[in-house]
């Protein structure tokens, strides 16, 4: 039964991104990736609430959904895309608040999680 949620969650999290994605396309002359900020902000929030969580949960929610919906190779497209256009200032604000608002996300999740599993 595992299998069968975790492949719901995978389809449901890429599901999520393409949605957001299509819907915040990049804007302005740097074409700020707001959408991928987004999604791996709110991954990460997701990801820390269900890390204290039973097991089963982790995995379907954390692994499945979390990892369909976040991806470390979406990020480094993004900043590839500034970097070789020459928006380096743009690449270093995305890569500044990608790590920044992602920790924090993360530790709040994490904080919530704690809260409501233990």
């Amino acid at each position: 039964m595992t299998w069968v949620l975790f492949a719901l969650a995978a389809g449901l999290g890429g599901f999520v991104r393409y949605a957001v994605e299509h819907k915040l396309q990049p804007v302005g002359k740097t074409g700020f990736p707001r959408s991928t900020l987004i999604v791996n902000v709110f991954g990460a929030f997701i990801l820390g609430l269900v890390f204290v969580a039973p097991d089963s949960w982790y995995k379907v929610i954390g692994i499945g959904f979390c990892g369909a919906l976040t991806t470390f190779s979406a990020i480094s497209a993004q900043l590839m895309r500034r970097v070789t256009t020459g928006a380096y200032l743009a690449a270093a604000q995305y890569v500044g608040l990608t790590l920044l608002f992602g920790l924090l996300a993360a530790q709040l999740g994490l904080l919530i999680g704690e809260y409501i599993f233990n």
